[in-house]
């Protein structure tokens, strides 16, 4: 087909126009050249013609441009130096001339304007003659007309120029002459030189950084920092421009020694209502800055310097709100930069990391520091309410500033957050009704806002106040609302660390508090009805943000995909509180004030509970479900491995170990921490009704959280052992898996030699570490115990599928003995992790000539925490096959236990469960709060005495900082609470760290620590040993199995030996019932649902029928031995002296 249809199917005719010979290209051969150019050839040949004659014409123009470029340069350098001559001809030196010095500057200012150069060093010296002429004229060509008054602008442009140039430590008196002429420039036309007030300002800061902390120059330059800012008569604009100029182009500048040393003299012309005006209006409201992070930071140092020498004279909502808005800004690098000056000043050097250190400037760092002083904070807090006291519609809003105020001072100072708030704490606010306690106040400020009362009134209504943010800015009456609510919860933290119960429940009543004599705690707390609506606001408040975090987050606007948690931004109501950060801070408060209510109940008993949110028949079953798609989440994609981090020292507060940490540690775990939030939306996203469990339990009732528990533990079991929980059955299953039963391989038997040990008694815990530590979580698994003595003859006994629940309790009952050092028990003999530990095996271990360090001393150290964990795992397969112990726990130490499943740990120590540890101590930190007299009198410092000594040894101690440098720190009567907060926190957080760490890694290998935040403290120990209430001896006897003569026959009657031992159940005291059960099971507790969920059953046999015949019992399988006696009375006094006299296996 051709390109054309002409009806023809003729080929068309070939022309060529080239005006060469056609070749045939099928004769050329491939080494002869081609000479067939052709058309393209006529038309390559033209176009380079066309190009040659182009780029001619182009240099010829280039030429004359040239040479025009040039004869111009020439006729301007010499009109210039004709000039010049001239200028310098009217300032020679001829005494015989007289001199009219008004006509010379009326001649001279044309002639200079006109040839003056930066670059032409002589033009400056020019340029300074004529400037002292117009200041001996007192610019007298300019008022008469002589000189046109725009040309005053293009000198003061020159000036500015010459300045720019100048050196003032070398040309001093060439510096000082054009700053004197500038400045008379400023005063008299100021609009002269606004389109140069940036660099004017730039120059002076310059000046300020060359010229030390002292100079010749220095009332000068004085002068020519504060004119502009204070010119009379000039119009408003140019003030905006020149207190603009001031804070981006000087205060910007780093290290202006001049200005930092004479700050007052500099002070005296600035008005910092002004300069705050103007930072509003440029860069704050505009949320841009152009400029560095670090000018930002010398900007905000040098602002709080100016405000603070200018107090007097200061309206402070101004100044505050340039501070919240600078503060909140740079909040992340202060924070970061902070910390690591602290740990600078803290540590050796040999300490710190090598490699570049964010610290802050000496200076920055002092002036950001002096912002916590309690000085300041007091007047801060006075000077805002004397000057804002109004309306109730402005004390909310007063109050939502100077809590975002607070708020990021404390996320910028970490290291000084416990002081910030200690001085809030101890200051009072003045108002229309007298002097309130900052916490007060606060409460009242929070208790009045419309967020507040919303959601209190309506469990529903929390979602659609958080959806009501604005979009477009940060500091609407949204953001102040919430901020004043976020610092209430921040100081009532505080003051709940450091209130006891006694303090705490004598402020319940109104009177209590009205009475206004008692301590500051009690004028800080909460009466009742002041505490119902609190919880009730946190519990609907809470509730919203983990049910419907989901909602929250992807309501949020347009976010980064590659940030995870980008989609948090929207929910950043303050510097430092994204929306993880603001659910843990009333997740915090609310458990609190829940762990105080059930250790001591307050509330009514169905006052936590949120049934109506759920339907409760199917909650179970949603639950379960939940959990299941969790479940195949966790194993689609691999979980964060956050134990690395976890291991490390706690980071506490003030502590010194607190501060030890790399640059790179502490951006390590900023990526955590941000892994960890995606981590937990997605949960959120896929179980609501897990995240309520996790971090809220207490809204659902607790009979049904232990049927949770129990239905977690049963579905882990078939998952793990292919739906075989039977012991038997799953050792069948796995022989199958391998083999099968009669020809098994070695990795079949290998797996199941790994689930069996052989047990020496006395020696229990050891034997039982050296079998099973290996098997690391495949302890969940079915294990087979063979006890032997200590010839190894294997015990006699009966095998209800093994003795493990013997094993269980032996080994608890051995690792909690004083021997092992492992535990230790208070006065109600409630036990918790040895808190002296480490500090007694590395005492040990120096004693025993051990280098610090080596490898004998880091694995010595490694074993005695493994221990911790295997006894943490051993209480977790009791937990998990529901076998009960008798040991009870410390509640503080339970308390860690919930705490390490939930989004944070939200465990807080304090003073009452000082109690639990150590009675002694806790008396002593009572009397020391309530001390009437100076406590400087009892020379206490904030150190704290740990003993290292074994038992038994004579005492050897060590002693620690709470605070760095906190041997030089004396406790007063204003800062022994935060001393007893430390004390507090070092015995039961800091000291047992470590152990207490390995075990909950232990117990969590088990258990997963999701399940254990199902529970509050006194619940975990009814799940670990049972219920503490009465025995129902109905319950028990519906399930009890009987076996040999006592097995009930078709009749369905009992044994008359069985009907008399219930009727003397029923006859006994309840003590005396709890004896007999503990003998049969070895624990005296029943479990949590009735006796159908003890494992194995509780069970009896006939022990024959000599009338003589003590009961026996083999607790391994819960069975009682009982002889077939004819009376009640016969088979009470032997049941009761078995059980007294401590009769039990092989006493048969």
């Amino acid at each position: 087909m051709f390109p054309t249809f002409t009806g023809s199917s003729r080929k068309g005719r070939n022309v060529n126009l080239s005006g060469q010979r056609a070749i045939n290209p099928f004769t050329s051969t491939s080494w002869a050249p081609s000479t067939a150019a052709g058309a393209s050839k006529t038309v390559a040949h033209a176009q380079a013609e066309r190009l040659q004659r182009q780029q001619e014409r182009e240099r010829l123009k280039a030429a004359q441009r040239i040479q025009r470029t040039w004869r111009a340069y020439r006729s301007r350098r010499i009109l210039r130096a004709e000039r010049r001559q001239a200028v310098d001809l009217m300032y020679a030196h001829r005494p015989e001339v007289p001199v009219d010095v008004e006509r010379r500057t009326i001649e001279a200012i044309p002639l200079v304007l006109s040839f003056y150069q930066v670059s032409h060093a002589e033009d400056h010296q020019r340029l300074c003659l004529v400037a002292r002429d117009l200041l001996q004229t007192k610019f007298s060509c300019f008022a008469s007309g002589a000189v046109e008054l725009p040309r005053l602008g293009k000198l003061a442009r020159i000036v500015v120029a010459s300045l720019e140039s100048l050196d003032p430590n070398q040309a001093p008196n060439q510096a000082q002459v054009l700053l004197e002429i500038i400045i008379e420039i400023i005063r008299a036309r100021p609009g002269s030189v606004q389109a140069v007030l940036g660099r004017f300002y730039w120059l002076l800061g310059r000046y300020c950084h060359s010229s030390g902390s002292a100079s010749p120059l220095l009332n000068l330059i004085r002068i020519a920092v504060g004119t502009p800012l204070s010119a009379a008569n000039a119009p408003e604009s140019f003030t905006q421009t020149a207190y603009h100029e001031f804070a981006v182009s000087f205060l910007t500048q780093a290290d202006l020694f001049l200005f930092e040393a004479n700050i007052t003299s500099f002070a005296a012309d600035i008005d910092v209502d002004c300069l705050s005006d103007s930072l509003s209006a440029e860069l704050i409201a505009d949320s841009k800055w152009s400029g560095s992070q670090t000018g930002l930071m010398w900007l905000l140092a040098h602002f709080i310097v100016l405000q603070k020498t200018r107090k007097q004279l200061v309206l402070h909502s101004r100044s505050l709100r340039v501070l919240y808005s600078l503060l909140a800004a740079l909040s992340t690098e202060i924070r970061v930069g902070f910390s690591v000056s602290e740990l600078k000043a803290s540590v050796e050097a040999r300490d710190i990391e090598e490699g570049p250190q964010p610290s802050l400037p000496p200076y920055v760092s002092d002036k950001l520091a002096s912002l916590t002083d309690r000085d300041e904070i007091s007047g801060l807090l006075e000077k805002f309410t004397s000057d804002h006291w109004g309306t109730s519609a402005s004390e909310l809003e007063d109050a939502g500033f100077l809590a975002g105020y607070i708020l990021t001072l404390v996320y910028c100072f970490p290291t000084l957050s416990d002081d910030i708030r200690m001085r809030l704490y101890l200051a009072n606010i003045p108002t229309r009704h007298g002097s309130l306690p900052v916490v007060k106040f606060f409460w009242n400020a929070l208790s009045r806002t419309s967020i507040f009362s919303t959601i209190s009134a309506d469990a529903d209504a929390a979602l659609t106040v958080l959806r009501q943010r604005p979009a477009s800015e940060t500091d609407s009456p949204w953001h102040r609302e919430w901020r004043t609510i976020l610092l209430f919860l921040e100081l009532y933290i505080f003051v709940l660390r450091l209130t006891d119960d006694d303090d705490f429940f004598s402020g319940l009543s109104l009177s209590a508090i009205v009475g206004g004599s008692g301590s500051r705690l009690r004028s800080s707390a909460l009466n009742l009805q002041e505490l119902k609506r609190l919880t009730i606001f946190l519990k609907h408040l809470g509730f919203t943000l983990y049910y419907s975090a989901s909602d929250l987050l992807g309501s949020a606007p347009s976010t980064s995909s590659n940030n995870p948690t980008s989609n948090v931004a929207p929910f950043a109501l303050t510097a430092g509180v994204d929306f993880h950060a603001f659910r843990d801070l009333v997740s915090t408060a609310m458990r609190m004030l829940y762990e105080r209510d059930s250790r001591r109940p307050f509330l009514p008993q169905s006052h936590w509970l949120m049934t109506s949110k759920f339907d409760m028949e199917g909650f179970l079953s949603a639950v379960v479900l939940e959990e299941q798609r969790r479940r195949e989440q966790a194993e689609a994609g691999d979980e964060d491995q956050e134990d690395g981090v976890e291991d490390e020292e706690p980071l506490i507060g003030l502590s010194s170990s607190g501060l030890r940490l790399s640059r790179q540690a502490h951006m390590e775990r900023i990526r955590l921490a941000r892994k960890r939030a995606a981590r937990d939306t997605l949960r959120a996203a896929a179980g609501p009704k897990l995240e309520i469990l996790r971090n809220m339990p207490f809204v659902i009732p607790f009979d049904m959280r232990v049927q949770i528990f129990r239905q977690f533990v049963y579905l882990d079991k078939s998952r793990r052992r292919g739906g075989n929980i039977d012991p038997d059955r799953w050792r069948l299953w796995v022989l199958n898996q391998h083999g099968g039963p009669f020809e098994p391989t070695v990795a079949g038997t290998n797996i199941l030699g790994r689930h069996q040990a052989q047990i020496q008694r006395g020696k229990v815990f050891n034997d039982a570490m050296g079998s099973f530590w290996d098997l690391g979580e495949g302890l969940k698994e079915p294990i087979q115990i063979t006890f032997v003595d200590e010839f190894g003859i294997p015990e006699a006994g009966i095998d209800g599928g093994g003795v493990t629940k013997e094993f269980l309790t032996s080994v608890t009952s051995e690792a909690f003995t004083p021997a092992q050092r492992l535990f230790v028990a208070n006065s109600k003999n409630s036990y918790y992790p040895n808190p002296c530990d480490m500090d007694q095996t590395k005492y040990t271990l120096k004693e025993a000539q051990i280098a610090e360090g080596s490898e004998e001393w880091a694995e010595a150290i490694a074993y005695r925490l493994r221990q911790y964990e295997f006894l943490g795992r051993v209480i977790g397969k009791c937990m998990y096959e529901g076998i009960l112990i008798d040991i009870a726990f410390a509640g503080f130490f339970l308390l860690k236990w919930a705490s390490s499943g939930g989004s944070s740990d939200t465990y807080r120590a304090n003073i009452n469960d000082l109690r639990e540890l150590d009675e002694e101590l806790y008396q002593g930190m009572l009397r020391l709060k309530n001390y009437p007299g100076d406590v400087l009198d009892l020379s206490l410092d904030f150190t704290i005495t740990d003993q290292v000594s074994l038992p038994g040894e004579p005492v050897r101690t060590i002693t620690r900082n709470l605070v760095p440098n906190g041997e030089d720190v004396l406790v007063t009567n204003e800062n022994r609470p935060l001393y007893i907060s430390y004390v507090a926190r070092h015995r039961l957080v800091v000291q047992p760290y470590a152990q207490t760490r390995a075990f909950l890694r232990g117990l969590g290998m088990i258990i997963d620590p999701a399940w254990l935040s199902m529970f509050n403290q006194n619940e975990l120990q009814r799940l670990v040993g049972g219920d503490s209430s009465e025995i129902d001896v109905e319950d028990l006897r519906r399930h009890t199995h009987y076996s040999g003569v006592y097995a009930i026959g078709d009749d369905g009657e009992e044994h008359p030996t069985v009907k008399l031992f219930w009727e003397v159940m029923h006859g006994l005291e309840d003590p005396e019932r709890r004896e007999v059960l503990k003998y049969v099971t070895s624990t005296p507790r029943a479990p949590l649902l009735g006796f159908s969920q003890l494992s194995p059953p509780f069970s009896i046999r006939d022990g024959g029928t000599d009338q003589e015949r003590l009961p026996s019992a083999s607790t391994c399988v819960n069975l009682l031995k009982l002889p077939q006696y004819r009376t009640a009375a016969v088979l009470k006094r032997k049941l009761l002296y078995a059980v007294k006299s401590g009769a039990g296996f092989d006493l048969s």
